[in-house]
């Protein structure tokens, strides 16, 4: 064998072993690993092969054939509403016309919240829209519009606050969820919600004259309470009263009327009789009673004895 063929021999074992290693370097290089509060999204030639790759050490194709990308699923996030987190804590009040919204009765109250969030579905977070972050807070603040301008301002000051909450949530997690945002909205937060400072004494003394209807109110049922059982006490006694006092007379008329039909019936048979024995019955009953004075018919009507 030639020199030169021997020459060409290890120049392709060579070309080869280079292209082994290269090709072992290439495959190794498409190993690499998924943080515990992380999920990966593995593409192939630019589209996504799966969309929540879990932790741990995986393979997929380097590039340029293959990427990978992650995103954090465990960490909670907060934007806010009404106002900003740099201005904040640069010391800088934010504009009060970020928190202005308009309420169903045609009333303007402030409203500063946070809203909580996390990465639900790293694929649709990182390729389904771009600033997903800022698509959150614009549908946040839709949903503060939508639910204040349902509700009454008092209904937002006192008792409503958490219909807005749960208005806000459900809306803005509704259209996430249409939109293929890859969101999960975790709660709303409500920071402030106040009238804007012009007319909070006006608002102040619209509550203390509820507080003062509510109270007198409480006071008027807490008499109500007290006296009824009263009245209902002298009511029923009343009753129980007049109903003793119609039985007593209804009664007392019964046997009066049983009397003197059995005396009616006494004198059909002997009126005579009868009525000399009730006239002295009578007399018996009513002489011992009668101061009496026995007159001397010959000494001029003078009375010469008082029988007691």
């Amino acid at each position: 064998m030639s020199a030169r063929i021997r020459d060409a021999l290890r120049t392709s074992r060579a070309v080869a072993a280079l292209a082994v290693v290269g090709a072992l370097a290439y495959g190794a290089s498409g190993f690499y690993t998924v943080p515990t509060n992380s999920l990966a999204v593995t593409r192939l030639f630019g589209a996504i092969a799966d969309h929540a790759v879990p932790p741990g050490v995986h393979w997929w194709w380097p590039w340029p054939l293959g990427r990978v990308d992650r995103a954090e699923v465990t960490r909670t996030f907060t934007v806010p509403i009404g106002f900003s987190f740099g201005q904040e804590a640069r010391g800088v009040t934010s504009d009060p016309s970020l928190a202005r919204w308009l309420t169903g009765d045609t009333n303007v109250i402030q409203i500063r919240a946070k809203v909580n969030y996390r990465v639900a579905d790293p694929g649709r977070y990182l390729f389904g829209s771009e600033r997903p972050e800022d698509i959150l807070r614009y549908l946040v603040g839709a949903g503060f519009t939508a639910a204040a301008s349902a509700l009454p301002v008092d209904d937002l000051l006192t008792s409503g606050r958490l219909a807005l909450i749960e208005r806000v949530r459900a809306r803005t997690q509704q259209y996430l969820d249409a939109w293929a945002v890859g969101l999960q909205v975790l709660g709303v937060n409500l920071e402030t919600v106040e009238p804007p400072q012009p007319v909070v004494a006006a608002f102040q003394d619209v509550q203390n004259a509820r507080a003062d209807r509510e109270r007198l109110i409480s006071e008027a049922e807490a008499y109500a309470s007290s006296a009824l059982p009263v009245a209902r006490g002298e009511a029923d006694r009343a009753v129980n009263a007049a109903i003793s006092y119609r039985d007593q007379r209804v009664n007392g008329a019964r046997g009066d009327a049983e009397r003197f039909g059995k005396l009616a019936a006494e004198h059909r048979r002997s009126p005579t009789l009868l009525e000399r024995r009730l006239y002295l019955e009578t007399a018996e009953r009513v002489l011992p009673r009668v101061r009496r004075y026995v007159l001397d018919p010959a000494g001029a009507g003078l009375p010469i004895r008082i029988v007691e």
